[in-house]
């Protein structure tokens, strides 16, 4: 890897996601010089591209910030960071609305269907339920004003001078690029694509969250990953919108038994209840047959199109990871606790606790990513002369080839998704994070790039084993077999520092 170009901002904002171009408008438009590094294509990145843009508001008549707080708290199993969930029950319908009066995005408030762990009806659909029509429109914005972005860029280290963030290095072009920052902004979303069965991009795979922990953040929540139950497998891979379940459609076992019944909301329970409930059963199917065309058309249009080519067979569901509510400590401005280095969406932790109210990730970022930008814009402070900055390392033989890796990230996803996942143990979880510490003691000793990302997924996914081992009891999204009650004394969130880690 030859020595690159060297660039000098005020703020640096690693992703290209909904998270990393909100950050990065609300930091220029403070005045200060932006950069967006991101693996792909700024506005087509991560996962919120993929979504279905849904966001949650207060619009229905006798809602209020007050009961949205509350919702979340019951729904994060009493784990929220009060002061977090505050600040997005007040501030979240001036940012979705924003969406209309800035950026010129099409909302459509669905004002019938409370979704479930919602009092009232906040769902709020931006740009057509599409999420790329969101990114991409938020992505002109940013180029107009001035955000420069790298992309096709890989992220390699953070850089830091007397223990203060000031810089990172990327490989981009077959060449290592150092870019300097007073602040560098992590948002680079969630670990799920760290299991072998998700709805995340591939590339999704937490290595921005182990960056962060390697360099002393800490981590929290780390056991509460979400499972997504919406999901048809057969005969396409696609979401269920979960408006049909208002109006008809139901979930049928094997045996033709609607297994749903006996909960108070039935297939409107949230993802934690549905989702255990749906692994516990052997198949199950989708039931839309009391639907009208008509609704089923406007409510669940890719379910539509497969409907209208004559599909006859089963319509067979299977839930898969779909986010990861812990990740890196932070306080209300994005601040880590590693100077110079801040984080938003969905790689933070602290927010939804237990289990995330449906609605939630996209209106968090809505919510937080611009007040991280603005934070750190507002804490940049002059760098050093050039000279005076730590330079970016060259590229060691690292001794990780393309097959080990495969072959390594084939493995962890293994675990992950038949020791971490929807069914769990206290023992499952020891063993897991007993194979991720030994898995992670063959490459630490490595120094190139690939060695140190692929040790900083593993980091990840250590992190999210040995936190639920701690966890003796079930919990939102953490359900173990040996311990299915919830206990009052583990109220409480669990936190990870570096030095709980022997291979960090």
């Amino acid at each position: 890897m030859s020595k690159g170009q060297v660039f000098q901002y005020d703020v640096v904002v690693i992703g290209g996601g909904l998270a990393a171009l909100t950050a990065a408008i609300s930091a220029k438009e403070a005045g200060t010089a932006v950069a967006i590094i991101t693996k792909g294509k700024a506005g087509m990145g991560g996962s919120s591209v993929l979504t279905n843009a849904v966001f949650s508001a207060i619009f229905s008549p006798g809602d209020t910030p007050e009961q949205f707080l509350q919702d979340m708290i019951v729904g994060s199993r009493y784990l929220t960071h009060q002061r977090l969930a505050k600040i997005l029950a007040e501030e979240c319908t001036y940012r979705v609305n924003e969406l209309e009066t800035k950026y010129r995005i099409n909302l459509e408030r669905e004002r019938k269907i409370a979704t479930p762990g919602h009092a009232f009806p906040r769902r709020v659909y931006a740009g057509n339920g599409q999420g790329r029509n969101v990114t991409t429109a938020m992505r002109d914005y940013a180029r107009e004003i001035g955000v420069v972005f790298h992309e096709q860029a890989s992220l390699v280290e953070l850089l830091q001078d007397n223990g203060t963030v000031c810089g990172v290095t990327f490989d981009m072009e077959k060449e290592r690029v150092v870019a300097y920052s007073a602040a560098v902004i992590l948002a680079t979303g969630g670990f799920g694509g760290l299991y072998d069965s998700t709805d995340n991009p591939r590339d999704v795979t937490g290595e921005g969250i182990g960056l962060a922990f390697r360099h002393g953040a800490k981590l929290i929540d780390m056991e509460f990953v979400q499972f997504y139950p919406y999901r048809l497998k057969t005969p396409a891979n696609i979401d269920v919108l979960t408006k049909i379940f208002g109006k008809g459609a139901i979930l049928v076992n094997e045996e033709n038994e609607r297994f749903m019944d006996k909960y108070p909301r039935q297939e409107l329970e949230t993802r934690d209840v549905l989702c255990y409930a749906m692994y516990q059963q052997k198949k199950v199917l989708l039931d839309f047959s009391h639907l009208s065309k008509e609704d089923l058309q406007q409510d669940s249009p890719q379910l539509y199109r497969l409907y209208q080519k004559g599909y006859t067979g089963d319509w067979v569901m299977q839930p898969v990871q779909h986010y990861c509510m812990g990740g890196i400590q932070t306080d209300e401005w994005g601040r880590t606790g590693v100077a110079g280095l801040y984080a938003c969406g969905e790689c933070t932790g602290g927010l939804h606790g237990a289990n995330r109210l449906g609605g939630g990730s996209l209106t968090e970022i809505l919510v937080f990513g611009p007040r991280v930008g603005q934070m750190a814009a507002n804490e940049t402070v002059p760098l050093p002369q050039k000279e005076n900055l730590p330079l970016g390392s060259e590229d060691h033989d690292d001794r990780i080839t393309a097959a080990m890796e495969q072959d390594m990230m084939k493995t962890l996803k293994e675990i992950m998704w038949t020791k971490v996942g929807i069914e769990r143990s206290t023992d499952s979880l020891v063993e897991a994070a007993t194979q991720l510490a030994a898995m992670l003691a063959q490459i630490e000793t490595a120094d190139g790039s690939k060695a140190k990302q692929l040790a900083d997924k593993i980091r990840v996914a250590w992190a999210a084993a040995y936190a639920g081992s701690l966890r003796k009891e079930s919990r939102g999204a953490h359900r173990l077999q040996n311990i299915t009650e919830e206990k009052k004394e583990w109220e409480k969130n669990i936190v990870i520092e570096k030095s709980t880690f022997i291979g960090a």
